[in-house]
């Protein structure tokens, strides 16, 4: 879940991006994995729920290991429109439970991450190699 102020509005991206509403510093942690607002789904229970579901998840859901299981994590905020970028101003911790400022972002900047970082899935969901 996000810790700084967001919004969403257009992305010269992709569809709906997510920006800050407030600065933050280089270092500063943005989002974190909260469980309270974070869903960690089972990979396998996938093929379990109707196609209109799966096709929300495949959209808005980053695949990551967790407790040595493949996880498809849902959040319920803002966040699950953070974009990829191939020089991205938020980095995972290396935990994965984390984003942090890669550099000072001024408020109205869109959030970006590097998808191949934190989801098993980006090479198909990006329909390309890392960019």
């Amino acid at each position: 879940m996000f810790i700084v102020r967001t919004s969403l509005r257009h992305s010269s991206i992709h569809g709906i991006g997510v920006f800050l509403k407030e600065p933050v510093c280089k270092g500063q942690v943005v989002w974190q994995y909260d469980p309270r607002v974070d869903v960690a789904i089972p990979a396998s229970e996938f093929d379990n729920f109707p196609p209109a579901a799966q096709d929300y998840l495949k959209i808005y859901t980053y695949v990551a290991v967790m407790d040595e299981r493949r996880m498809m994590i849902l959040c319920a905020d803002n966040s699950r429109h953070v974009n990829h970028a191939g020089a991205p101003n938020l980095v995972d911790t290396p935990d994965g439970l984390q984003e942090i400022a890669a550099r000072d972002i001024p408020a109205g900047k869109e959030l970006t991450c590097d998808y191949f970082a934190s989801d098993l899935e980006a090479a198909a969901k990006l329909g390309r190699e890392n960019v």
